[in-house]
């Protein structure tokens, strides 16, 4: 998995030897490793201000981190699958991330606490993407249908 700050300056990747990298697109070189993961990283994603990543792991957790510094801000603990896509909202207050549960679910970034689930696919959602205002997430799944669900009220 890799994605790229808004900035274009560096890309986030995920790959085969279990190693979350920082790359600095200008230079050319691995900025920081951030973690060597015991187990493999399903999903990767940036906040639009370039300050957070998320990352999704094989052991059902999402850890978070500061892009600037490589500390770990916080574990994400609530699925029961490894969760395989992620999203930041555009204020960056909340991550929106879905597995093979059927559901997804957004978690406020201060508390690290899972705000809501939405429900209503009966297959696994297989992408989420958002609104550039926020208010909406559209999410894809297993069973040919894509929905689209307020951010505020869940439906």
């Amino acid at each position: 998995a890799a994605t790229m700050t808004a900035d274009k300056k560096r890309i986030v990747s995920c790959s085969g030897d279990r190693a979350i990298k920082v790359w600095n697109l200008d230079k050319r070189f691995v900025e920081r490793t951030l973690e060597r993961c015991a187990d493999s990283v399903t999903a990767v994603a940036i906040s639009k201000d370039g300050k957070y990543i998320a990352t999704a792991r094989g052991d059902k957790k999402i850890k978070v981190w500061n892009l600037s510094t490589g500390k770990e801000k916080g574990t994400i603990k609530g699925h029961s699958d490894a969760p395989h896509t992620l999203l930041f909202t555009p204020d960056g207050q909340h991550l929106v991330s879905a597995s093979k549960e059927k559901s997804i679910k957004v978690w406020n970034l201060d508390s690290g606490r899972e705000e809501r689930t939405l429900e209503g696919h009966y297959k696994p959602v297989l992408a989420v993407a958002m609104t550039s205002d926020g208010k909406y997430i559209v999410s894809g799944s297993a069973e040919w249908t894509i929905k689209v669900w307020n951010l505020d009220t869940g439906k």
